[in-house]
């Protein structure tokens, strides 16, 4: 009896939670349809070139610095395309695997699964916007390549020992990782913070701070780019002429409004999932402080009323008055030019700011310790702060949603510590509503993801 209990306690839910990542996205992956949009342009384009080595030379000289992640998709249109969906399967895999040691979880632990049950919630089809590969290699794969290099910072945190081989394979990720000027971002906000904590706790920090200069090299690698200043020039003239006649504050204004009505204009359930456990997660820290309470309450319960107030009204004005069927979203005019543009524009600014601020207070007060206050804030931060620098681009509405990858993941990475605190709470009904949102994220990835290859096929 004994021996039952022991192999019951040493079940490896790790890998278990791989497998059922594995195979999840695996079947998802086999209903895409491949080499479309983007994909299918750069089949012509490395047709016309010839050698891989030249085609990633002419694109880096006429529209991007991002040669490493352009080698492997010249190499991949070049192959059947169930090569591509084995390998970005196995990426899906690593995201998962970097979360749970991110998060410190051991191989037996139950919450592996909750990192699977929070990954199937992303909605993937954002990965299929401007082609399959091409769009992964961009945003899914340096993300993964991230999260590897950051969960070798928190084993060095914890004081596990990591292996020079760990060591290695972190760095080529962080290299390939700030390939892309997104994740070069991310790495640069991330290794900084985790080197300042390191020095603070005065350990070696050879680690967290070559990850910072690797991040800072791929900012710079990025802004000197010759095709990088091209592409500027040709998307201004394809997507926002109105792009170079723009201030700053004007570039600022309309990136805040395109990422908040992004999140409430359609109903996000991650969005929603993060508002919830933030509401949930401060009126149970409320019953346990005396000083401020009645404050806590009112800031965890700001966003939830921001998010509902918002959608509720979008979905009314456009669903059920305007008949729309469509999972789609509009871009905010340019210019304020009418009174009603003017409301709604800076209604939605406010609203922005005031949910950020009631956020981050009530990320504040609900952990207990300082680190971890400021990392959930810090991921928050980095997240926004990364999309909202696309207002320096005139995609800034054209990239479409998989810009917002960092921003989501932010979300769900706050909504994992956050369902975390609740869980030690053992309420079954707020674990009810939790399960219940997460189950809508996956069911929503899966109708709208393998919904829309279904809608190409039909072409």
């Amino acid at each position: 009896m004994a021996e039952m209990i022991k192999e019951k306690k040493e079940t490896d839910r790790r890998l278990i939670m791989l497998a059922i990542t594995a195979l999840f996205f695996f079947l998802m992956h086999l209903t895409f349809v491949g080499f479309t949009n983007d994909d299918y342009y750069f089949r012509i384009m490395k047709a016309d070139h010839g050698s891989v080595l030249q085609t990633v030379i002419y694109r880096y000289q006429t529209d991007t610095s991002r040669v490493l992640s352009e080698a492997l998709l010249f190499c991949f249109i070049e192959l059947p395309f169930i090569t591509w969906q084995i390998a970005d399967t196995l990426i899906c895999v690593l995201t998962a695997y970097a979360s749970s040691v991110i998060f410190g979880l051991k191989k037996d632990d139950k919450r592996n699964y909750l990192i699977f049950l929070l990954l199937a919630c992303y909605p993937y089809m954002h990965m299929g916007s401007a082609g399959w590969i091409c769009t992964t290699l961009n945003y899914i794969w340096p993300l993964a390549a991230f999260l590897y290099g950051l969960s070798v910072v928190m084993r060095r945190y914890r004081n596990e020992k990591v292996s020079g081989n760990t060591y290695r394979f972190a760095l080529i990720c962080l290299l390939f990782a700030v390939n892309c000027e997104q994740s070069a971002a991310v790495v640069t906000f991330a290794f900084i913070l985790a080197s300042v904590f390191a020095i603070l706790d005065k350990k070696n920090a050879w680690y967290e701070i070559t990850g910072a200069c690797i991040g800072i090299f791929g900012i710079v690698f990025a802004l000197t780019s010759p095709g990088n200043g091209a592409r500027t020039e040709m998307e201004a003239a394809n997507w926002m002429p109105q792009f170079f006649d723009l201030t700053l504050i004007e570039k600022a204004r309309l990136c805040g409004v395109f990422v908040f009505e992004h999140f409430v204009m359609v109903p996000c359930v991650i969005f929603a999932l993060f508002t919830a456990v933030l509401m949930f997660a401060g009126f149970e820290k409320a019953k346990e402080t005396s000083d401020k309470k009645k404050l806590l309450y009112f800031t965890s319960s700001v966003p939830a009323v921001i998010d509902v107030a918002f959608t509720s009204m979008y979905f009314v004005k456009d669903f059920i008055i305007g008949h729309k069927r469509n999972y789609d979203f509009t871009f905010p005019p340019v210019y304020m030019d009418n009174p009603r543009e003017v409301f709604v524009q800076l209604s939605e600014i406010a609203a922005l700011i005031i949910y950020i601020v009631a956020a981050c207070y009530t990320l504040w007060r609900i952990f207990p310790e300082v680190r971890q206050k400021i990392c959930a804030i810090y991921m928050l931060g980095v997240g926004f702060a990364v999309r909202m620098a696309l207002m320096l681009s005139p995609t800034m509405f054209a990239s479409w949603h998989r810009v917002m990858i960092f921003l989501y993941f932010a979300f769900l990475g706050d909504s994992y510590l956050l369902i975390d605190l609740l869980l030690k709470r053992k309420k079954k009904w707020q674990k009810i509503v939790i399960i219940l949102i997460i189950a809508a994220g996956i069911i929503a990835n899966l109708i709208l993801t393998v919904g829309l290859q279904i809608r190409k096929r039909g072409m």
